[in-house]
C-alpha cells in the first residue's frame, strides 16, 4: 500500500467533516478546559488562606495538589480508555462528564487543602475524557480533514480556558465585587464558590447533552473515512479486535506518544508556574498582578489561541508537513520560559514599562506556535494505532504517559520556583533555568518522529 505525508499535496475532495459529532464532542473539551482553568485566577489566594496564609509556600501546595491529582489518573486513565474499547465511548464520557460537574462544586465549597485535593480527585478518578474525545475524532476523520477537525479540537480548549479564567477572575470574591447582589453569608464564607458553580453547572448541562444527541460511531450516518487505515493493522498481523496491550508497546507506537508526553509535561509545568509568576509580589520573582488582571490576561489569550488553531494549524500542516509544524511547536518553549525573569527583571527595574507588556505578549504568541503541536502529535498518535478498536488503549497509554509527565514537571517546577526564590537559586530563576534544558531534549525527540503519515483507503 502507497503512503504519502500530509505535507503533500491534498486530495481534490476533502471529506466533509462530521458536523453533529463533532460539535459535541467539541462542547465537553470546553466544558473540561472551562473546569480546568476557573481556578487559576484565584488558585494562590485560596491556597495561602488554607495552608496559613505563606505566600512563598503556595507553590509546594499547589504542585502538590496537582502531582496527587495526576498520580490517580495512572490508575484510572489506562481502565476507561480501554474500557471504552469494548462498551463504547459514549457511556465514559457521561461518567466522567457528570464527575466533572461533582467536582466543581465541591471545589468551591472546600475550606481545608485536603478538601480541595478530595475534589479534584473526584473528577480525575472517574474520567478518561481527553483520551476517548480524540479516540472519537480519529474514528470519524480521515487524511484529507484530520487536521482540520483536530484543530477545531483545539478550539474549544482555548475557549473553555479563556471563559474559565473570565469566570473564575470576575466571579472570585463575589461579596466584595459585587456587595448589593450577593450579601448572602455564603458568598463570606465560600468567597470562590460562584465562578466553581457556574463551571459545574456547565457540566452538568453537557451530560444531558452527551446522553441525548451523541452516537456510538458504529450507528452515526455521519462517520467518514476514519483516519486510521485497517489494511495497515492487517499488514502488522492486527485484526479488528482489541489488541492486547504489549503489542502498543512498539516503536511506531511509542515515539508519537513520548512526545505527546513530552508537550503536554512542558505544558503543565507552564500552566502550574504561570498563574502563581503573574500574581506573586514582584520582589520574590512574580508581577504582583491581582486575580482579575490574571483572568483577563488569561482569559484574552484563549481568545487568541481558538483563532490561531482554527485558522492556522490546518493550513500550516497541509503546506509545511505536521513533522515541521511539531518541532517548531516544540522549540517555543524555549523562549517562553526565558521571558518571564526577564519580565520580573524589568519589573525590578523599572515597573509596568511598554517595554514589559510587549514581551508578555511575546510570551504569549510563542505559546500560540507551541499549542499548534497538539493537533499534531494526536494525528500522529491516530495513525500509529494497530486499528480502529484499539484507539481507546492507544489514547489510553498516550493519556497515561503523559500523566506520569503532568505529574512530575509540575511539582518539580512549583517546587523548585518556591526553593529557588526562598535561596536565591539562579537570582530566583532556577526553575525556568530547568524547564529551558528540558525543553531542548524535547526538541531532539520531536526529530524522532516518522518524516510521515502513512495514509490510504481503509
Amino acid at each position: 500500500m502507497t503512503s504519502h505525508a500530509l505535507s503533500e499535496a491534498p486530495p481534490s475532495r476533502r471529506t466533509p467533516l462530521p458536523a453533529g459529532q463533532l460539535s459535541i464532542l467539541m462542547f465537553l473539551r470546553f466544558s473540561e478546559a472551562s473546569s480546568a482553568f476557573v481556578i487559576f485566577p484565584f488558585l494562590s489566594e485560596l491556597l495561602a488562606s488554607v495552608t496559613g496564609g505563606d505566600v512563598a509556600k503556595v507553590g509546594y501546595y499547589a504542585g502538590l495538589m496537582e502531582s496527587i491529582r495526576q498520580f490517580l489518573s495512572l490508575i484510572s486513565v489506562m481502565y476507561w480508555s480501554r474500557t471504552s474499547d469494548h462498551i463504547g465511548r459514549k457511556p465514559i464520557l457521561l461518567l466522567g462528564t457528570f464527575a466533572l460537574s461533582v467536582s466543581m462544586f465541591s471545589f468551591g465549597l472546600s475550606s481545608t487543602f485536603w478538601g480541595l485535593v478530595v475534589s479534584r480527585c473526584v473528577f480525575t478518578a472517574f474520567n478518561s475524557n481527553a483520551g476517548v474525545i480524540k479516540s472519537l475524532v480519529g474514528e470519524i476523520t480521515d487524511s484529507t480533514n484530520s487536521a482540520n477537525a483536530f484543530a477545531l479540537l483545539h478550539v474549544p480548549w482555548a475557549v473553555g480556558s479563556s471563559f474559565g479564567a473570565l469566570t473564575g477572575g470576575w466571579l472570585a470574591r463575589p461579596h466584595d465585587q459585587f456587595p448589593d447582589i450577593f450579601q448572602h453569608k455564603i458568598w463570606t464564607s465560600y468567597p470562590y464558590f460562584l465562578p466553581t458553580l457556574v463551571i459545574g453547572s456547565l457540566a452538568l448541562f453537557a451530560c444531558f447533552v452527551v446522553g441525548g444527541y451523541l452516537r456510538e460511531v458504529g450507528n452515526d450516518s455521519e462517520a467518514s473515512e476514519p483516519l486510521l487505515r485497517t489494511e495497515v493493522a492487517s499488514q502488522a498481523g492486527f485484526g479488528k479486535e482489541p489488541v492486547p496491550l504489549q503489542s502498543l508497546l512498539r516503536r511506531k507506537v511509542l515515539i508519537p506518544i513520548m512526545n505527546y508526553t513530552s508537550i503536554a509535561a512542558l505544558h503543565a509545568a507552564h500552566n502550574s508556574i504561570q498563574p502563581l509568576f503573574l500574581a506573586m509580589p514582584i520582589e520574590i520573582g512574580g508581577l504582583g498582578l491581582p486575580p482579575r488582571q490574571v483572568g483577563y490576561i488569561l482569559g484574552s489569550y484563549g481568545i487568541m489561541n481558538s483563532l490561531f488553531q482554527t485558522f492556522m494549524l490546518g493550513r500550516l500542516v497541509h503546506k509545511f508537513g505536521v513533522k515541521a509544524v511539531f518541532v517548531t511547536a516544540i522549540a517555543a518553549f524555549v523562549p517562553m520560559f526565558t521571558f518571564s525573569p526577564l519580565m520580573n527583571i524589568l519589573a525590578r527595574g523599572g515597573g509596568f514599562s511598554y517595554i514589559l507588556w510587549g514581551v508578555l505578549g511575546l510570551q504569549l504568541s510563542c505559546s500560540l506556535v507551541m499549542e499548534l503541536g497538539y493537533g499534531c502529535v494526536y494525528m500522529f498518535i491516530t495513525a500509529a494505532a494497530p486499528n480502529k478498536r484499539s484507539l481507546g488503549a492507544t489514547n489510553g497509554l498516550a493519556q497515561t504517559l503523559v500523566t506520569i509527565g503532568r505529574i512530575a514537571t509540575p511539582v518539580m517546577a512549583s517546587s523548585l520556583l518556591s526553593i529557588s526564590i526562598q535561596y536565591r537559586i539562579f537570582w530566583g530563576y532556577a526553575a525556568y533555568l530547568a524547564l529551558v534544558f528540558l525543553s531542548f531534549g524535547s526538541i531532539w525527540l520531536a526529530y524522532q518522529l516518522p518524516r510521515k503519515l502513512e495514509n490510504g483507503s481503509r
